[in-house]
């Protein structure tokens, strides 16, 4: 247990030192400050991912795919990624479309559109069902032109790019992160929901009577006060026990 809540603690600090530093890090920092550690190269990647779903851009790190979302997340990482439905691939073809036939007025937007085409290839990459495909490409620009402020067009070519790509990453994968949660939260709401109505129902049919909360929570084995956070989305009404 201690060492679990050392490993946490140093977890956290790291997150605290990238972002002292702009919110980047490198890979060879994060090895470096999990050496005593000895984790193992799926270990690292792990560590890396919880940095990018923190929005962390990891300078050096280049797994695509996966984010923290339970006990199978290294296998997670060799899945291949969802194929794009027929809507979403509508939507990347008529993008890039679209991008072909831009054209570049300044360096600036010379620069985004050498990026954005990357920004989509990346986007289907890292494409999971939870998230529309447009959505993961739209945070990514946004998450591009931030980055691009960051950068001199003079600095090296081939590591202001490999920075820049990072932070899109990092930004994609917060997304997929939290609306992969959001869904999640969802669908245990609909099935709660779903529960207490059936058992309401139960209950109320086979006592002949509404039934009280302290009833139903002793039959579901939840307190009072959990139902009454989820009655109004069921649409029942139960009595309280002093209503008896």
């Amino acid at each position: 247990m201690s060492d679990r809540l050392e490993f946490r603690g140093k977890l956290q600090r790291i997150l605290e030192l990238a972002e002292s530093q702009e919110k980047k890090i490198t890979l060879e920092e994060v090895e470096t400050y999990f050496e005593d550690e000895q984790l193992s190269r799926e270990q690292i990647d792990l560590v890396c991912d919880y940095l990018l779903s923190q929005k962390v851009a990891v300078s050096g790190y280049e797994k695509m795919g996966g984010i923290l979302s339970g006990p199978k997340q290294v296998e997670a990482q060799e899945e291949p990624c969802p194929i794009l439905t027929e809507e979403e691939q509508r939507y990347v073809e008529s993008y890039l479309e679209e991008l072909g036939e831009m054209k570049a007025g300044s360096e600036e937007e010379a620069r985004l559109l050498y990026y954005f085409p990357k920004v989509v290839e990346l986007a289907v990459k890292i494409n999971r069902s939870q998230v529309f495909i447009g959505d993961v490409i739209q945070e990514g620009n946004v998450s591009l032109m931030l980055a691009l402020k960051e950068y001199d067009s003079r600095n090296d070519r081939e590591l202001e790019e490999q920075e820049i790509m990072d932070q899109v990453r990092a930004g994609m994968l917060a997304l997929v992160e939290e609306q992969t949660e959001v869904k999640r939260q969802d669908k245990k709401m609909v099935e709660q929901v779903s529960e207490l109505d059936e058992t309401i129902q139960s209950m109320s049919e086979e006592m002949g009577r509404k039934v009280a909360v302290d009833e139903v929570a002793e039959k579901l084995g939840i307190s009072e006060a959990q139902i009454a956070d989820i009655l109004k989305l069921a649409g029942e009404e139960i009595d309280s026990a002093e209503d008896e």
